[in-house]
């Protein structure tokens, strides 16, 4: 089962996704405090697959869990970083085999690509599956503490310690993808979703804290941001309560709301392709007005985004009409009718 705050989430999240990297054309000081307020987006993101496979499955995985997410996830994970390295690996002027088996390398087993985000998720996945169990036993207090504290630290560290890069021109650093720098959002998800109503009653009864808490980390983030104190991105770590906060105020917000808009619904299902493939439809949008109009001004920006957006949507819209399409693209989510008011059969 699928609760409605979750369209909400991950279709608030993907259009920031896509904002903030539109946005980052400009690169202007405006720009670097709307994207630093956008940051919570990939980790929500993240969060929403542990928090469905914890609310779905509370007592475990069933069989064939993984074959299907190889399937509907990891095949067009593939896909896309294969198309990747052909156009980064053609840039150059020195095209060879050797730099294309370099990048897909990278791309695969580093992440360095905007599909790096799907190796998270299987890290999810796996540990799911090894300590479900585990998790049912131990205290969350205990096991949010500890995780929060390790997530933290290891955020601290990647953001002031150098780590070598791997892989031709990195684009995305090796320290984004283990486990680690997501674990708090991890066990988060997976406590909340097996303890979904209990979630909600809590969020309903200290609601004023989470105001505040929202309106702390927001001004926090923004003042280190305009001091210089970190970059603009999502794996620092006070971004980590910022995003705790906004995750928290969405489900509260969005449980009272009765009926998702059709709007919603559908950008919510094609978010795992406009997620994956909007970086490339950004750099054709980008390169097409580059040849009418400065593409600083805010029509063009504008017109940027929308591409970005429909664009992977039409993608996905096409090859999901072939029936193996979707190893491709990603599966496009149809909720059942019949639960389409209140909650949704995965």
């Amino acid at each position: 089962m699928q609760v409605k705050e979750i369209f909400f989430i991950r279709c608030i999240s993907c259009l920031s996704v896509v904002m903030i990297h539109v946005l980052g054309i400009t690169m202007d000081s405006t720009s670097s405090m709307l994207m630093t307020l956008l940051m919570f987006s990939t980790p929500a993101f993240i969060f929403i697959s542990e928090f469905l496979l914890s609310y779905s499955y509370p007592n475990g995985t069933p069989k064939g869990f993984l074959l299907k997410r190889i399937q509907f996830i990891f095949l067009p994970f593939l896909f896309v970083a294969f198309v990747d390295a052909v156009m980064m690996s053609s840039l150059g002027d020195n095209t060879t085999l050797l730099s294309f088996l370099q990048r897909i390398s990278a791309n695969i087993f580093l992440g360095n690509f905007i599909g790096y985000f799907i190796l998270i998720i299987f890290q999810f996945y796996l540990l799911h599956i090894f300590f479900h169990q585990i998790l049912q036993r131990i205290s969350a207090k205990f096991v949010l503490s500890i995780a929060f504290l390790i997530n933290g630290g290891y955020l601290t560290f990647v953001t002031f310690i150098d780590i070598p890069s791997f892989g031709p021109n990195p684009i995305f650093p090796i320290s984004w993808i283990p486990f680690v720098g997501w674990v708090f959002y991890f066990c988060l998800a997976y406590y909340c979703g097996q303890n979904y109503k209990g979630f909600i009653s809590l969020l309903d009864q200290y609601r004023y804290i989470v105001y505040g808490l929202v309106s702390l980390s927001a001004f926090m983030i923004l003042n280190n941001t305009y001091f210089g104190f970190f970059e603009v991105s999502s794996k620092r770590p006070d971004i980590l309560l910022y995003t705790t906060s906004i995750i928290f105020l969405f489900f509260h917000l969005f449980s009272k709301v009765s009926k998702v808009p059709s709007i919603i619904m559908t950008i919510s299902n094609y978010s795992f392709s406009i997620y994956l493939f909007h970086v490339y439809f950004l750099g054709i949008g980008l390169t097409i007005l580059n040849s009418f109009t400065e593409v600083q001004s805010s029509l063009s920006l504008m017109i940027i985004y929308s591409f970005s957006i429909v664009g992977p949507m039409m993608l996905s819209w096409i090859f999901n009409h072939f029936k193996y399409g979707y190893m491709f693209v990603g599966k496009i989510y149809k909720p059942k009718q019949s639960q389409r008011r209140n909650t949704v059969s995965m």
